[in-house]
């Protein structure tokens, strides 16, 4: 009886080792999973970090052109400034330009008047000197008929 007990305790105890076997087999196997979680999470991580590596060197290289844009719309502006300026001062000569231009203008307008009025007033001295000389000429020739009739009459 007693042997019985001992061989219902043995198999008992190897029911219980074979249990714990399996039990080990199951934490082995999921000791396992496990690693292959960790491994898997382990590459998940290393992407990661992949990407977030070339996310920074992304920003940094959008970082760079952002200035590189902001340095050129800076030169940009300033060019525009001084654009500007030129077409400011450019303006301005125009009308300086358009004031003398209407000034020599006016002056034209009155010399054109005043050489008018003079060339009015030189066709009628013309005239009268015309006049004058053809009334001179009429008198020279009737005093030179008196001349040669009084030479006539002396000699």
């Amino acid at each position: 009886r007693e042997q019985q007990e001992m061989r219902k305790e043995q198999q008992e105890i190897r029911r219980e080792q074979q249990e714990m076997r399996k039990e080990q087999q199951e934490i082995r196997r999921e000791q396992q999973e496990m690693r292959k979680e960790q491994e898997e999470f382990r590459r998940i991580q290393q992407a990661l970090l992949e990407g977030q590596k070339r996310l920074e060197e992304e920003q940094a290289h959008i970082k760079a052109g952002q200035k590189e844009l902001y340095d050129l719309m800076s030169a940009l502006l300033h060019r525009q400034d001084e654009t500007d300026a030129a077409l400011d001062a450019l303006a301005m000569d125009v009308h300086k330009l358009h004031g003398e231009v209407s000034s020599i203008h006016q002056r034209l307008d009155a010399l054109e008047k005043k050489v008018d009025s003079h060339a009015q007033s030189f066709t009628e001295q013309l005239n009268n000197i015309k006049l004058d000389i053809t009334f001179l000429s009429n008198k020279v020739i009737e005093h030179e008929r008196e001349i040669y009739k009084i030479k006539n009459v002396i000699l």
